[in-house]
């Protein structure tokens, strides 16, 4: 800004200021001259006093003002002209950069040219406030768009690049490609020619037809491959946490890997937990079925499951085998694509992207200097790549080693407005160090490699300058996100403060709509005081990985509040899809006034933390548990008030419980089955005793629908939700939910905008009640593990699978076999899951043990700590106990013995069960009212078999059966 124009600003500011002028014209208008004022006028020869000096002052005063008065109105007018002065580059496709750009008729050609005649026009004092008008069409851009300092305004007057009225620009880091496609001779791949390609002066991971993406040929075309098991010297995977060499590579099935051509391009994409890496391949062995990456992952390989992890391939010839894929010849470059029923590749608009950013703006931080005042309206930036170097590690918590296609740092008062990001490979916008007072607002950011909206950076800031705070996100539409990168976030808040997430409408990614926070336990935290409210988040994680939430917070953050957001339909691939998740120590954060509904494993999990307040939320229809604890810590973890807590599954608290280190109070609870509430094994009454729960009913809450029994059929909506007027929540103090302020605001077509989005029905594993498990092992191929149960600890030549060497009846059994060296005593062990709460229970088998095999059958619930009701030990010299007593008999070895354990659960149980072994050719052994190991086992939840050999030792199970008895 020029010094004269600066000058005039800052006069007409300090003129114009409120009150000035009112305070000033009274004071020094001649008639308003005080009395004894005109009596010292009136003798000129009265000496003069100290009031009369200060009365001398104050007229000579009077005399510069009234001067000062008389050309006010014209500093006025020449200040507000000022302001009102703008300067307008326009530019249009069918402009040239040889104009001047000050008119539409007279227009440039490309941003870039219109950001270097800015500068010169800046350079030049010509006065301001500056803007661009962007004209309709398709801007290509050569290179990313980079801000810098001279490049913007100041808040109060930014330097703005808005969409010409009607108009939708497009800055696009794309090329539209040739038309010169040619058919196939046979079959239906059609083929073009790429010069830049094959000279290697260009490659892309990404291709869009009519704004659609396209799939990259792709292996299987659903679902996953599994992995054999990580590589052969990595014997356990969770005693190689950090080694490199852990994670380079892993066995594969026979047949499911091959060597295909070009294969240094072909990439594996590996799930683990809550994240999935990117890896190229270094080596295939074909004989040892190994295969061996450039770039390592984060976990292990197996850490997560020893077997049978989750894996696809992509990007070779032969995986292109369904209309809308393709494949790119590095080599050749020829392009392969079997367009759709639909498509017409001679009229499509085909997009390849060439750049993998679109937007930079990047002010000087270190030398105090950001960039301020920067403003884009009505623009959309399209078609970014994802490009991470082949050596990198790709993987990570929220895709947080990924950019993003725009790009802010060290800013200020930096705007996107009623914009679009679209097509992009990786995040879609990222308010990066040193953003701060910056906003993204009305804007749509969708079809995304990564997340939508990066705020922060994964540590905390170093310098003053390095901070991001005080940036909003509001009214936004974040979808379709996890393209690439699956564990992209709508909204990843990292270690920034003071920030506010809006109004937003967040859907479809595959992991967590927000996280905040990015600290691993109670240290303290760049990332406090943020808000979150009246967001609508949704239908998020689709059953691809796990440990989400439809909110997520990490670490120390007081201030931090969670309010008014409506979270539902969150499906994980196994554990952890929450609505409210407090992970990793959060601390100081309030959830309330929440509605939680349609989730897979509850509506609220914490797994660390401390003196988080959970209150006034609706948490409804968890398909599994509604409420987690998962550690036990000497602090209070939560305070849980006045929650309404709705299910229909009798499963309401899971894991950690059994100490006393939080807070409940005032809540109602409601399970519309009809079955009795258990409270970590006690009843509601026994619950309250121990000091949980005061003023807290189980009742119905009575909400505006009064049936959810058909949710099946009519699907559940947030106005179902609203209260009666006679509900006993209200009665405890709930304060009805603003649900009609949530999501969304403006004009019908924005706020009606995700209602165009056709989505597949989200479908939930639930806990249906699993009353009987009954197998003779006669229906499985050799070596298989039988249906509906889990094998833990087969690992290191330990086994449990079908064998058909030997059987109690029919030709096949299962055989478990141990082996030395093995992580835990306890390993392999087999379990099955059931959910048998009242009546008699009874659990049959024929076993048959090998020369000194030492194993532990038991009934568990589900209880944390869990509680054991029956439980059988046979020692190596076939010593049978009874929780741990004397030895009731001696089993022979290489015989099959038939057992029996009946015992009746719920309010009829007595602590004791009834036991019968049959050894061969002899009269059962009866053993009555045998004490159960936990006194207050009242549930059959489990039921495992466990070798505790310590060598290598088998025995033999048939004809199980685990019911209720008939």
């Amino acid at each position: 800004m020029s010094n004269r124009r600066q000058l005039v600003r800052q006069t007409a500011a300090v003129l114009m200021a409120p009150g000035l002028i009112v305070d000033l014209l009274p004071r020094f208008a001649v008639p308003g001259l005080r009395a004894r004022e005109v009596d010292a006028a009136a003798d000129p020869n009265s000496p003069p006093s100290r009031v009369d000096r200060a009365q001398a002052k104050e007229q000579s005063m009077m005399r510069q003002m009234t001067r000062t008065l008389c050309v006010l109105p014209l500093l006025l007018a020449t200040a507000t002209a000022t302001a009102q002065a703008e300067t307008t580059l326009h530019v249009s496709p069918q402009g040239d950069d040889a104009n001047a750009g000050t008119a539409a008729d007279a227009a440039l050609r490309t941003p870039a040219a219109a950001q270097q005649r800015l500068r010169e026009l800046r350079d030049d004092d010509t006065p301001g406030p500056f803007t661009v008008v962007l004209h309709d069409g398709v801007y290509r851009l050569d290179d990313t768009l980079t801000f810098t300092v001279g490049d913007g305004g100041t808040a109060d007057e930014p330097v703005t690049w808005r969409a010409a009225e009607g108009a939708e620009p497009v800055l696009s880091g794309g090329t539209r490609l040739p038309d010169t496609w040619q058919a196939p001779d046979e079959g239906n791949i059609w083929t073009l020619e790429l010069d830049d390609v094959a000279a290697g002066h260009w490659y892309f991971h990404q291709l869009w037809i009519d704004g659609r993406r396209a799939t990259r040929a792709r292996y299987p075309n659903e679902g996953y491959l599994g992995t054999a098991g990580p590589l052969p010297h990595i014997e356990n995977p969770r005693e190689h946490r950090g080694d490199r060499e852990a994670s380079l590579g892993f066995r594969y099935r026979e047949g499911d890997l091959q060597q295909w051509d070009h294969l240094d391009d072909v990439n594996i994409f590996l799930f683990h937990a809550w994240t999935a890496s990117l890896h190229w391949i270094k080596e295939l062995d074909t004989d040892a079925n190994e295969v061996h990456f450039v770039n390592p992952n984060v976990w292990p390989v197996g850490w997560w499951d020893r077997e049978d992890q989750r894996y696809y391939v992509e990007n070779f010839l032969e995986a292109l085998d369904a209309p809308g894929q393709w494949y790119l010849d590095r080599e050749s470059g020829v392009l392969h694509y079997w367009p759709r029923e639909d498509q017409d590749l001679t009229a499509a608009e085909v997009y390849a992207p060439r750049l993998r950013q679109l937007v930079r703006v990047e002010g000087d931080g270190e030398a105090g200097d950001p960039v301020e005042g920067l403003r884009f309206e009505g623009i959309a930036f399209q078609h970014a790549d994802w490009a991470p170097e082949r050596e990198q590690t790709a993987d990570g918590q929220s895709v947080s080693f990924a950019t993003a296609a725009v790009h802010v740092s060290a800013a200020r008062h930096v705007t996107f407005e009623r914009c679009e990001i679209a097509h992009v490979g990786e995040h879609g916008i990222w308010f990066a160090q040193g953003t701060q007072h910056s906003t993204l607002r009305q804007t749509r950011v969708h079809d995304l490699g990564a997340g939508a909206v990066r705020i922060g950076e994964p540590s905390s800031p170093s310098h003053d300058w390095q901070a991001v705070e005080y940036n909003v996100v509001d009214n936004c539409f974040l979808h379709n996100g996890g393209n690439v990168f699956p564990a992209g976030c709508g909204i990843l808040l990292q270690r920034a403060s003071h920030n506010e997430i809006t109004h937003n409408e967040i859907s479809d990614f595959y992991y967590t709509g927000i996280s905040v926070g990015w600290s691993w336990g109670y240290a303290e935290s760049s990332a406090h005081h943020n808000i979150v409210r009246y967001n609508h988040v949704h239908h998020l994680g689709w059953g691809v990985l796990s440990d989400m939430g439809g909110i997520y917070t990490l670490g120390d953050s007081p201030g931090t509040q969670i309010t008014h957001n409506i979270f539902h339909h969150i499906r994980s691939y196994s554990y952890g899809g929450w609505g409210l998740y407090t992970d990793e120590g959060s601390t100081g954060i309030v959830m309330s006034h929440n509605l939680v509904y349609n989730t897979q494993t509850g509506g609220f999990h914490q797994h660390y933390g401390r003196d988080n307040v959970i209150s006034n939320n609706i948490l409804a229809f968890s398909a599994t548990h509604q409420l987690q604890r998962t550690r036990v810590e000497d602090h209070n973890s939560f305070t849980f008030e006045n929650n309404i807590v709705l299910f229909d599954n009798a499963n309401l608290l899971r894991l950690n419980w059994a100490d006393d280190n939080f807070t409940m109070r005032d809540n109602v609870y409601w399970d519309t089955s009809g079955e009795p509430l258990d409270f970590n094994g006690h009843s509601f009454e026994q619950w309250q005793a121990r000091g949980h729960d005061e003023g807290s009913a189980v009742a119905d809450p009575r909400f505006a629908r009064p049936d959810f029994s058909d949710r099946e059929q009519r699907p559940l909506s947030p106005e179902d939700f609203e209260l009666r007027d006679d509900s006993p929540a209200l009665e405890r103090g709930f304060e009805p939910l603003e649900l009609d302020r949530v999501g969304l605001y403006g004009d019908k077509d924005w706020v009606s905008l995700p209602e165009t989005i056709d989505r597949p029905r989200m479908t939930f594993e639930t806990t249906a009640r699993v009353r009987e498990h009954i197998d003779d092992f006669e229906d499985y191929a050799v070596g298989d593990r039988p249906a509906g149960a889990s094998a833990i600890g087969v690992t290191g030549g330990a086994e449990i699978a079908v064998t058909d060497a030997i059987a109690a009846t029919g030709t096949q059994s299962l055989r478990f076999a141990d082996a030395p060296d093995l992580p835990h005593r306890w390993h392999p062990h087999l379990f099955y899951t059931l959910d048998l709460r009242r009546g008699e229970a009874v659990s049959r088998f024929d076993l048959r043990r090998g020369d000194e095999a030492e194993l532990s059958i038991e009934w568990r619930d589900r209880a944390s700590p869990y509680r054991t009701g029956p439980r059988l030990t046979i020692a190596p010299d076939g010593a049978l106990r009874a929780s741990g007593g004397d030895v009731l008999l001696h089993l022979p070895a290489d015989q099959w013995v038939n057992f029996e354990l009946t015992a009746r659960l719920g309010t009829d149980s007595d602590g004791t069960y009834d036991l019968s072994v049959t050894l061969p050719g002899e009269s059962p052994h009866r053993f009555k009212d045998v004490p159960f190991q936990s006194d207050d086992f009242r549930r059959f939840q489990w039921f495992g078999i466990s070798s505790m050999a310590t060598d290598t030792r088998e025995f033999f199970l048939d004809n199980l059966e685990i019911r209720l008895a008939r």
